[in-house]
């Protein structure tokens, strides 16, 4: 199997003696850095345990090939000011309840929530679900009627997520705003919108 593996490298072809003295260097340094990095969560475990400050947190930075261990004060998250009262992270979510809504309703929800927001697109990983550059074309009125007035579940053809702990159903998507009465400028940093359905 191991001269299989070489012949695909294009490596030379070794026997049982030349491969068991290779791997028996591998072992020992996988183990020393799994020890070494569990040992360092440990450390941070133990610290948000305690509900110490963020200063006495460290990020690490370790070669034992080096070996060099460098540690470093973890900074602030970066905030992004999508308007003058919603900040968002790069760790946020957005969530809204969904249940039997139609996608305008959905859209509705989440412009209410979010103030001063405008929902352009609505998208499921890659897949748009509505586009509004496309459905708003002149001639495809009662596409996009129909789009708007479909339930999520009936968009996805029931390829929903798996329930959750609590045993709902979600979808995660991806939506793009623009700032309400502003430029058609699509703004930057929208998180994602998790849709709860049951």
């Amino acid at each position: 199997m191991g001269n299989c593996r070489a012949a695909s490298y294009k490596l030379a072809p070794m026997d049982w003696i030349q491969v068991k003295l290779k791997a028996g260097r591998i072992v020992p340094a996988m183990a020393t850095t799994t020890a070494s990095i569990a040992g360092l969560q440990t450390l941070e475990l133990v610290k948000l345990m305690r509900t110490v400050k963020k200063e006495d947190h460290r990020n690490i930075f370790l070669n034992l090939a080096v070996p060099i261990m460098q540690a470093s004060e973890p900074g602030n998250v970066e905030k992004v000011k999508l308007t003058d009262k919603i900040e968002t992270t790069l760790w946020d979510r957005w969530e809204v309840e969904g249940k039997n809504l139609s996608l305008k309703d959905i859209i509705a929800k989440v412009e209410a929530k979010y103030e001063g927001l405008e929902v352009r697109d609505v998208l499921r990983g890659n897949a748009p679900l509505f586009f509004y550059a496309v459905l708003n074309a002149p001639g495809r009125e009662k596409e996009k009627e129909r789009t708007l007035k479909s339930t999520l579940s009936e968009l996805l053809e029931g390829d929903l997520e798996e329930a959750g702990k609590d045993g709902k159903q979600y979808v995660d998507l991806t939506i793009t705003c623009v700032v309400k009465g502003g430029a058609d400028e699509i703004v930057d940093g929208v998180p994602p919108l998790r849709v709860t359905l049951s």
